[in-house]
């Protein structure tokens, strides 16, 4: 490259970015160019602090009008916010009202002059955080909750102690409460319970007074013992039940606090703490009684025979614990629930909830829930079914009035328990009494037990819960109907459960009419007959013990008003029976005797395939049999209440006959063979009340002398409740409300009998097919043998006699 060229076009390039000087100089000093330089830099630099400064201004202007639409934002979803908690509060006040006036409690009570949902809460004195603690443990509430403020802890303890939060007097008793106490001679409190709101204020410190002072005595007391007796068994109960009633008054203290009692609670205290002032303390537990008949979950109280006791109440000889499992309402009481799981069709509940008032949830009908479907669903909701009066009436803690067979539509009618949200499930495939899909086949229950188990699993969803709430279970009793489709259901449930629990021992007690009515027509006779076939085979094979039941009783007395068309009839004899004939599982031990499933079960069933077992029972008038005068035990016996004993030739016992036999009914079939003399190979008594019964006898001497006899008595009588029907028993006066029972769970050759005749019966039905027909008489053919084996039946015929 030329380098002349290269250097005259670098200094025509330097002359072109030179400023340009005056024209009328032609060369420029040093310090000119760098002044020169300095003005162009200040001016761009002011050039670019106005463009800045600019932005700067439009970007302020620009989040000031942001704010202003933000704060306009803020305002309209607050007035929105508020608009819906004040129409959730009005449609839960509204819910509330309609709540009091079903269960006939009071009004709510109007709201204060002024009160209203948007006016804001005075700011009140503020307290230091160290006596703020000090007041909320004293209180029994938590002292700091995770996150919390101290502001939002002095809002948390305003809230408890009420509108005088800061003012309110202390005490340091057995319960602390904002309640000012009066003195001892102000504590009288009389039976008119107040109208105007300083009476009713007065009131409620006269309680709490007088329970304070209760339980500072009570407390005293205790602890001046010595300490010997302070360690003993019955001095730490003693002190537990003082514990156990101190807990137990702390929500009807935090009721009292906040004003809230209503009528329908206080006056029953009011009566019982008047009369416990005045001495009559005999009154006063009647009082807590009548108390408890209206707010229990079980009919305590009601016949003055219950399983449910508290201290200083002596203990039940029943441990209510193994039927019935513990919880935690919502509000924090404690409550007792039936350890059970019911399925049952669609409509079969009646007018009976899923959630009970026990574990009722908070209306959340109001509550938004966004989905994909853009539109507002439609909600179709059926006709609710209408409590029956009865039920109303336990509802408002009044007295019920008496039931009868037309007036009881479904089982829910009668039922006085609450219930787990978990133990009732519907089966919503198929409708009670449905014309059109009925549950009357076996197949049908067999194949939507099958459906169900694949879509989830049964046993693990509904049952293992209640099974893994128990320490030690003993056994499973399934109730269930076997002559229509519960028989193809319950089987599939047993074959699952066996694959879960196999050595569990499973008691199935089998309920149904089981072709034995004449008066229902012929096909479905025989379709009864059929379901009846099946479910004797599977349910006896994976069964531990399986008890058949006829709605109608084979052998009935004089003295049993019985209705067979009657489901609540039915229901009430069967109640009976399977009460009583259990009762020995509930017992808590005696002399290390404990009548569990299995050991009931080893009676009757020594080689272990001998699973069917005949039900029989007698009662009686609980009065008729404490006559201890042989004339006087024979008018009972003529009268049909008590049990009667045979005598063998050789002057021995033998075992008693029971009066009902509800086993199964008696299928009218021609005799082919002289009928034999029943052979008794074992059985399990219970009996309630002072029967004259024998000895029991060894189980491994069931050959050399007789059979096995395991006999358990029970100091509780079967209460007559006001849900029972009254005159179905009409024994000794006819007016007992209590009533002995004797019953008895008894394997013989009659089960062979009874099982042969409905093999015969199955292999003269057309209705199945030759395969299924020949694999079900061959079944039951198995079955009937077992009761053959170890004992010559061919000699002890009617002839012989």
């Amino acid at each position: 490259m030329d380098f002349a060229k290269l250097m005259s076009a670098h200094i025509k390039k330097g002359k072109e970015s030179a400023p340009p000087s005056e024209p009328d100089k032609k060369y420029l000093k040093r310090s000119e160019v760098e002044a020169q330089r300095q003005a162009a830099y200040r001016a761009e630099q002011e050039a670019a602090e106005k463009a800045r400064q600019e932005r700067l201004s439009q970007k302020r202007k620009a989040e000031e009008e942001e704010a202003a639409r933000e704060e306009q934002r803020r305002e309209k979803r607050r007035r929105l916010a508020e608009e819906s908690r004040r129409r959730r509060e009005e449609e839960e006040e509204e819910e509330e009202r309609r709540r009091r006036k079903r269960l006939g409690l009071p009004d709510l009570p109007p709201k204060k002059e002024g009160e209203d949902e948007g006016t804001p809460v005075p700011e009140e004195e503020d307290i230091p955080d160290e006596e703020l603690v000090a007041k909320l443990r004293a209180l029994h509430e938590p002292a700091i909750l995770f996150g919390e403020t101290h502001k939002q802890r002095l809002k948390r303890y305003k809230k408890r102690v009420g509108s005088d939060s800061l003012k309110a007097t202390m005490t340091d008793g057995p319960i602390p409460t904002t309640l000012q106490l009066v003195p001892e001679k102000d504590m009288k409190v009389e039976l008119k319970i107040p109208k105007d709101k300083e009476g009713r204020e007065f009131l409620f410190r006269q309680l709490a007074s007088y329970f304070t002072m209760v339980l500072q005595e009570w407390e005293d007391t205790l602890a001046r013992r010595s300490t010997d007796v302070q360690n003993s068994y019955q001095g730490k109960q003693a002190y537990g039940a003082m514990v156990q009633a101190r807990e137990n008054l702390r929500p009807l203290f935090k009721k009292m606090e906040k004003y809230e009692l209503d009528d329908g609670i206080l006056e029953p205290v009011v009566e019982i703490v008047h009369a416990a002032q005045e001495r009559r303390y005999v009154d006063a537990n009647d009082g807590y009684l009548r108390l408890s008949i209206g707010k229990a979950a079980w009919p305590i109280g009601v016949t003055m025979e219950s399983y449910f006791t508290y201290a200083p109440e002596p203990e039940s000889p029943v441990n209510h614990d193994i039927l019935f499992r513990p919880g935690i309402a919502l509000d924090g009481s404690d409550t007792f629930t039936p350890r059970t799981l019911i399925y049952d069709l669609k409509g079969a509940f009646g007018s009976m909830k899923k959630v009970g008032p026990l574990y009722e949830p908070e209306d959340d009908a109001n509550v938004e829930r966004s989905g994909v479907w853009p539109s507002k669903p439609i909600i179709q909701r059926s006709q609710p079914i209408p409590p029956s009066s009865y039920q109303t009436h336990l509802d408002a803690g009044l007295e019920p009035p008496p039931l009868s067979a037309s007036t009881v539509r479904y089982w829910s009618d009668y039922s006085r328990i609450y219930y787990h949200p978990k133990s009732l499930v519907q089966l919503s495939e198929f409708e009670v009494n449905d014309k059109l899909m009925p549950f009357e086949k076996w197949q049908v229950g067999a194949e939507l037990f099958e459906k169900l188990e694949r879509e989830v699993d049964l046993v693990d969803r509904d049952l293992r819960p209640f099974v893994e709430e128990c320490d030690g279970i003993q056994g499973i009793q399934i109730m269930t109907g076997i002559d229509d489709a519960w028989g193809g259901w319950a089987s599939g449930w047993l074959e699952r459960m066996r694959d879960e629990y196999g050595k569990l021992s499973i008691w199935t007690w089998g309920l149904g009419d089981q072709g034995g009515n004449m008066a229902t027509p012929r096909e479905k006779r025989l379709q009864q007959i059929e379901n009846t076939s099946r479910s004797l085979q599977v349910l006896a094979e994976q069964s531990s013990v399986f008890i058949p039941m006829s709605n109608s009783p084979a052998k009935s007395p004089s003295y049993l008003s019985f209705d067979s068309s009657s489901p609540w009839h039915v229901g009430a004899l069967q109640a009976v029976a399977l009460e009583s004939m259990t009762m020995p599982t509930r017992l808590r031990a005696t002399d290390g005797r404990r009548g569990t499933l299995q050991a009931l079960e080893e009676t009757f069933n020594s080689t272990g395939k001998r699973r069917i077992a005949k039900f029989g029972m007698s009662i009686a008038d609980p009065d008729v049999l404490s006559e201890k005068a042989s004339e006087q035990i024979a008018q009972a016996e003529k009268a049909g209440s008590t049990t009667s004993h045979r005598t063998s030739e050789e002057g021995g016992e033998q075992l008693a006959e029971f009066d009902i036999d509800v086993f199964t009914k008696d299928y009218r079939m021609a005799p082919t063979k002289p009928k034999k003399r029943e052979h008794v190979f074992g059985r399990a008594e219970t009996s309630r009340g002072e029967w004259n019964v024998g000895e029991d006898r060894d189980p491994h001497e069931r050959f050399a002398e007789g059979p096995a006899v395991q006999r358990f008595t029970a100091p509780l009588l079967f209460p007559l409740l006001d849900s029972f029907p009254s005159s179905i028993f009409d024994v000794g006066s006819g007016k007992a409300n209590k009533i002995a029972v004797y019953a008895g769970l008894t394997t013989s050759t009659a089960v062979a009998d009874q099982v042969r005749t409905v093999e015969q019966i199955v292999r003269r039905m057309h209705m199945v097919s030759l395969e299924e027909r020949e694999t079900l008489c061959n079944g039951l053919q198995t079955i009937a043998e077992e009761y053959d084996e170890g004992w010559d039946s061919g000699s002890d015929s009617d002839e012989d006699d």
